[in-house]
């Protein structure tokens, strides 16, 4: 366990040395407040609008402004991610620092968790980050909270499988770019899938339909937190890793 620690903080400390995690989460930071403050503004002008007609329809603060504007964050951090990720293990073998740690004593799962920890570590950061302008509402309005908290565990989960998924694209390549393009082409695949699903029949419909990431990141913004939605992003974590640790494990033998 100390020595998994142990990489992920040196791994953490390496994202914020970096110019690049800083311009990402300084982009991803103006566009998400920018969006914040739209959403609000078209819950008020379609609040008023409503209003004017005499129809008392009853607005949800948490629908019109916080989930909408998580929704987005998720797509933002499927292009964005893909950039951090790929320096992982395809930027060290780059710079030829990945042999030394390849060649320690610790196990490939120790390697690979002390990456991964390493990322969440930095994940943690950015999900504040992008999500504080949303929360601020409290301060103004009564939003939902079990529908807030859910949609922030939500993005949560998303963008940790984002990270798993582009670990084991890092692992598969020496050439970051090429990782990155990997990542980002089994994401957006994995995100638009469902549509594949709603012109699909029978067993294949219900296929596809599970296996979109975007089906089960809805629930959670919707409020809804189920054991099948868990479990499928577990399981998307968990095989990310496995395959990174299985390619890590490959290299040792050939070594």
């Amino acid at each position: 366990m100390k020595a998994i620690l142990t990489i992920a903080f040196r791994e953490w400390r390496s994202m914020f040395l970096s110019p690049l995690a800083w311009t990402l989460l300084a982009v991803l930071s103006a566009l998400l407040s920018f969006m914040s403050v739209s959403a609000v503004a078209n819950y008020q002008t379609k609040q008023m609008q409503y209003q004017s007609y005499g129809m008392m329809k009853d607005f949800s603060l948490t629908d019109w402004t916080i989930a909408p504007v998580f929704g987005n964050a998720a797509v933002l951090l499927l292009l964005i991610l893909p950039l951090v990720t790929m320096r992982l293990v395809a930027d060290e073998k780059r710079r030829q620092t990945w042999a030394a740690l390849a060649s320690s004593p610790l196990s490939s799962m120790q390697i690979i968790l002390g990456k991964y920890v390493g990322f969440l570590l930095f994940l943690l950061v950015t999900v504040l980050l992008i999500t504080l302008p949303s929360l601020t509402l409290f301060a103004f309005g009564s939003p939902d909270v079990g529908q807030v908290f859910s949609g922030v565990f939500g993005l949560f989960l998303v963008a940790a499988s984002f990270g798993a998924v582009g670990l084991a694209a890092s692992s598969a390549t020496e050439n970051p770019i090429v990782a990155a393009l990997l990542s980002f082409g089994v994401l957006l695949m994995l995100w638009i899938i469902s549509w594949m699903g709603e012109s699909s029949v029978g067993a294949l419909s219900q296929i596809l339909t599970y296996i979109s990431l975007l089906n089960h990141f809805d629930n959670f913004l919707k409020g809804v937190v189920t054991s099948e939605d868990l479990a499928y992003f577990l399981i998307l974590i968990c095989l990310g890793i496995l395959f990174a640790r299985q390619r890590l494990a490959a290299e040792r033998i050939q070594g």
